[in-house]
């Protein structure tokens, strides 16, 4: 049995994502694309019927765009500011413009392994950013529509997000595009119409921390479906998406981790509902 099966039969023995993404971060000759095809060979397949639908839309030999529309669940807009404060740490949530109007639109239609040039086209918004997403892992930033990105073999999964002027996420029904590019004839184990929670801030380093994330097919409530948000092992519990500024830490560096969870406080499965702890670093201000 070579190397990479056994690292698949313990991704499935385990069904455990935590210790999945642990794995990953171990063993640092896999990329997150490889870990999205191992995990794959525990069960979550693409049907024939659902290959033979997205063939039209596949960019270059084995490979494949997944198929599905997402819904970006916008959230009310209203004078109300929530505050949350536990353990010394405040979250103050942060209200932006509506951006009612603002869309993004992906032109680009063919994938590749290697580089790729995305092209998009926005409408509605001014002095905005392009938030790119990979995998929920890397994050690049562009004020440019049309740039640079590199695809690997295996399940691309990409999120590209309007931003505003503050980096703040632009929430809106269009703000979005959502792609996932299966490259190599793997199966995909990304669907397409689960709900998923994309982690964006904070980054590595921050002079203001400010908490921010991604949420589709899915909304957020008092009785519904919400985000845990742990910072420093202090939890916050999220019924209202908005991003949050972040005061009352004591430490240079810190630690963050998001989740999405059912009314019932258990995890949803998917793989990218619980980042994980990110780490980040407050930059002193001169």
């Amino acid at each position: 049995m070579n190397f990479v099966n056994v690292i698949a039969r313990v991704v499935c023995a385990e069904r455990s994502q935590s210790k999945a993404i642990l794995l990953l971060k171990t063993i640092k000759v896999f990329s997150l694309s490889s870990f999205l095809f191992l995990f794959s060979s525990c069960g979550n397949e693409v049907s024939e019927n659902d290959t033979e639908n997205t063939k039209n839309d596949s960019l270059a030999v084995q490979s494949v765009v997944v198929s599905g529309e997402i819904k970006i669940i916008e959230p009310v807009f209203d004078e109300e500011v929530v505050v949350l404060e536990n353990d010394g740490i405040t979250l103050t949530e942060i209200k932006s413009d509506n951006n009612k109007e603002a869309t993004i639109v992906l032109n680009t239609k063919k994938f590749s392994e290697g580089k790729n040039h995305l092209s998009f086209s926005v409408n509605g918004v001014q002095n905005y950013s392009i938030a790119y997403l990979a995998n929920n892992y890397s994050l690049s930033q562009f004020k440019a529509d049309v740039f640079e990105v590199e695809f690997m073999y295996g399940n691309n999964v990409f999120l590209a997000f309007l931003t505003d002027e503050n980096n703040i996420s632009i929430k809106t029904n269009k703000g979005s595009v959502l792609k996932s590019a299966v490259l190599g004839g793997v199966e995909s184990l990304f669907d397409m119409n689960q709900p998923h929670l994309f982690y964006y801030l904070p980054q590595a380093e921050t002079n203001e921390p400010i908490l921010d994330f991604y949420l589709v097919n899915t909304a957020i409530s008092e009785n519904g479906n919400k985000v845990k948000v742990t910072i420093n092992e202090t939890e916050f519990i999220l019924s209202k998406w908005a991003a949050y500024k972040i005061d009352g830490l004591t430490n240079e560096e810190n630690a963050v981790r998001i989740q999405l969870i059912d009314k019932d406080d258990n995890l949803i499965e998917g793989p990218f509902n619980d980042s994980g702890e990110r780490r980040f670093v407050i930059k002193a201000t001169s």
